[in-house]
């Protein structure tokens, strides 16, 4: 009986033993966080061996991550698997469709992606985008004949408009010619043509007046001015300089009237007239309409494809200049250690467990043979 219980004590203290080590192994994996001392004297395996090796562990896991798991050729071969761009493609189509459906305004829209324009930025930018294309156009064109670079209709049209430049001449003249100012004008001039002939002259204004020459003058002129004759003379001398504006360069053009201030009187016309009000007020879904499947269908997918291919050629340097490796450690240097250990407890607490029984196991199993010893050689 003594011999019996001497073997059970000694397997129940080898277990103890056993199991309290590899419990006690387990813990100073973690525990303490920090170092411990006696006065001076520091307590050895303080701290633990994973907060001992906290920046080690961190650079260790950094290299692991950027060699072995997230690596540019693996990331370039996902990218490059077509169910993945399809997923991309897919799901970027839905994100434009709920954007393109919205019922806001296309400058709150604008604004909401960080694009702040008003209308009158706007229309500044298509006045100065105008002026410089048109400026631009001249410089590169100057040799070119104004016929060739106006368009035929607009050529056919002005052409076909020149009778109402010609009626509208005529009609200005003789509103001059009929005016109290022309007709003191004709008399100053037939007075001074008159003194200059001197006796002769003398002798026509004494026999028909001041006044008289003149009053029978401007009713000619007025009546000259209204007929037929005038008005095809009128129509024949704006048609006749019309053609020789056309066959003139752009260089002439510039030479009288400045490229810069005919680009910026275009660029004004260009930017008052479009409409640019109604297009910032007017809701994205009616804007983009007429290009909404083009755009979603074609445009779109196109782009991501395109971008994805790039995405998956520049790769490595793109992961090189993130420094996926510094993040890595960095994060892992300052995620806090009882966190850590609660991840691991979590994920290996069965492990854990069982190495603690397999310590109290093998603790038994010496105390077992220990207990024979002991009663052998005693």
């Amino acid at each position: 009986m003594t011999v019996f219980l001497t073997i059970i004590v000694m397997i129940i203290i080898g277990a103890i033993i056993g199991g309290v080590t590899n419990s006690l192994a387990i813990k100073m994996l973690f525990r303490p966080y920090e170092p411990k001392f006696i006065g001076n004297w520091k307590i050895p395996f303080t701290p633990g061996l994973i907060p001992k090796r906290r920046e080690e562990l961190a650079k260790q896991l950094g290299k692991m991550v950027v060699e072995h798991l997230i690596t540019a050729e693996g990331i370039s071969k996902k990218i490059k698997q077509e169910s993945f761009r399809q997923q991309v493609s897919e799901w970027a189509q839905n994100e434009l469709e709920k954007q393109l459906n919205k019922e806001i305004r296309l400058e709150d829209f604008l604004n909401q992606v960080g694009i702040n324009i008003t209308e009158k930025h706007l229309r500044d930018k298509l006045t100065k985008l105008s002026s410089n294309y048109v400026q631009k156009y001249m410089v590169e064109n100057k040799d070119q004949l104004i016929r060739d670079v106006l368009d035929e209709q607009l050529i056919a049209k002005a052409t076909s408009g020149i009778n109402q430049i010609g009626d509208y001449i005529q009609v200005q003249l003789t509103a001059a010619l009929a005016s109290d100012a022309a007709r003191q004008r004709l008399n100053n001039l037939v007075n001074s043509y008159l003194d200059g002939k001197g006796f002769f002259g003398s002798m026509i204004s004494s026999f028909i007046g001041e006044e008289g020459l003149a009053d029978k003058v401007q009713p000619v002129l007025v009546d000259y001015s209204r007929s037929k004759e005038a008005s095809h003379w009128i129509n024949q001398m704006v048609q006749t300089e019309w053609n020789r504006l056309l066959d003139r360069p752009i260089s002439v053009v510039d030479d009288k009237l400045n490229r810069e201030v005919i680009g910026d009187t275009i660029g004004k016309i260009i930017a008052t007239n479009v409409p640019v009000d109604d297009i910032l007020n007017g809701p994205v879904s009616e804007l983009v309409n007429p290009i909404k499947p083009q755009l979603v269908d074609q445009i779109l997918p196109n782009t991501v494809e395109k971008l994805l291919t790039v995405l998956a050629d520049r790769i490595e340097p793109i992961l090189n200049n993130i420094g996926l490796e510094e993040i890595v450690e960095k994060e892992v240097s300052g995620f806090p250690l009882q966190r850590v250990e609660q991840l691991v407890l979590n994920i290996s607490r069965k492990e854990f467990k069982l190495i603690t029984y397999l310590g109290a196991l093998l603790g038994g199993i010496i105390g077992l043979i220990q207990g024979i010893l002991v009663v052998l050689i005693g």
